[in-house]
């Protein structure tokens, strides 16, 4: 079972997850057959394994496709932080000592049948149908009042997190908004109260206007490494127009996300030979979702670097690759860069 643990010294709540602990690792056994057929056979998330994974939630079939002919498919991580089962109520073991229940839900997104093409490698048109599933599964996760936050999230190799390499996502929903999404938005808050505009949107108007960390735009979105990035190629996709939560995004303009994405993760591909990295989707909490201060947007952050005692100590972040660098080889490719 799941527990929350509260922190008083920062304010934040801890998930403690044992059932995590046991959750499969992609490790071929000695045989005959080659490693890839053996990660086919022994893999959840490969078509024809449907029964070693819990009852699908959702899924996307071609017309007249069988139970392992699906396009993505969505189901309960097995081994998951948190559980729809668990009570969301407050105890409290002493004045310092509150915890409750792992209340939430963990879902997992297999984002293709091919166990080992990346999202980078696929047609726009599967991407789309993956960020389209993801926002299906968010707008009914939110109808759950219990849950004050959805993450939705990709982890890329093993730097990054993950445990099976079947490219899959990841949704969690958590009863409390985590601290450091907090601190987002109280920033984006004050900003709004101060100026009357958007924090999100007066930065992609202030990088658009710089013009030096650019790296794609289309009709509705813009690719950007932020001036003060945290890590080296970290990336930022951010909407055009005002949109606080993800589950704003229109159908006319998920093409246009699916192909930023794609460039995105294939620029970086290319140009860093297959890094490690972690995607995440922001979005304004529960009760904001039409309020103007906030711009969900998705972050990838390659895992290029390991945080030391200096980073862990203060919280503050040494990158050591300046954004204004990193956009321009991007934008350059590899092939013009000679490296």
């Amino acid at each position: 079972m799941s527990e929350m643990r509260y922190d008083p010294t920062t304010g934040d709540w801890v998930v403690f997850a044992p059932l995590r602990k046991l959750r499969p690792h992609s490790e071929p056994s000695p045989g005959s057959s080659s490693p890839a057929d053996q990660g086919r056979m022994s893999c959840p998330f490969c078509p024809g394994n449907e029964n070693m994974t819990p009852p699908e939630i959702a899924a996307v079939r071609p017309d007249g496709g069988g139970d392992s002919d699906w396009l993505v498919r969505v189901i309960p991580n097995k081994f998951p932080a948190l559980r729809i089962e668990e009570d969301d109520h407050r105890q409290e073991d002493g004045p310092l000592f509150r915890h409750m229940g792992g209340c939430g839900a963990h879902e997992v997104i297999v984002e293709s049948p091919e166990h080992s093409l990346l999202l980078c490698q696929q047609p726009v048109e599967q991407i789309e149908r993956v960020l389209k599933i993801a926002q299906s599964r968010f707008n009914d996760l939110m109808r759950d009042h219990r849950f004050q936050s959805i993450i939705i999230f990709k982890n890329h190799g093993e730097r990054a997190g993950t445990s099976l390499r079947h490219p899959h996502w990841q949704i969690i929903a958590t009863p409390v908004v985590p601290r450091m999404l907090r601190q987002r938005y109280e920033q984006a808050t004050e900003h709004f109260d101060r100026t009357g505009d958007c924090l999100y949107c007066d930065l992609v108007s202030a990088e658009l206007e710089a013009d030096k960390r650019i790296i794609v735009t289309n009709a509705h979105f813009v690719a950007f490494m932020p001036y003060a990035s945290h890590l080296p190629f970290e990336t930022w996709i951010v909407p055009l127009r005002q949109q606080a939560t993800f589950g704003q995004v229109s159908p006319g303009e998920f093409p246009a996300l699916a192909a930023i994405l794609k460039d995105v993760l294939l620029r970086l591909y290319v140009a860093l030979d297959n890094p490690d990295f972690n995607l995440t989707v922001d979005v304004a909490p529960r009760g904001d979702e039409e309020k103007a201060y906030y711009q969900w947007h998705i972050r990838v952050l390659p895992r290029l670097s390991t945080r030391a005692g200096f980073e862990m100590g203060s919280g503050m972040a040494i990158n050591t690759v300046l954004p204004e660098e990193a956009a321009r080889f991007l934008r350059n490719g590899r092939s013009s860069t000679g490296t």
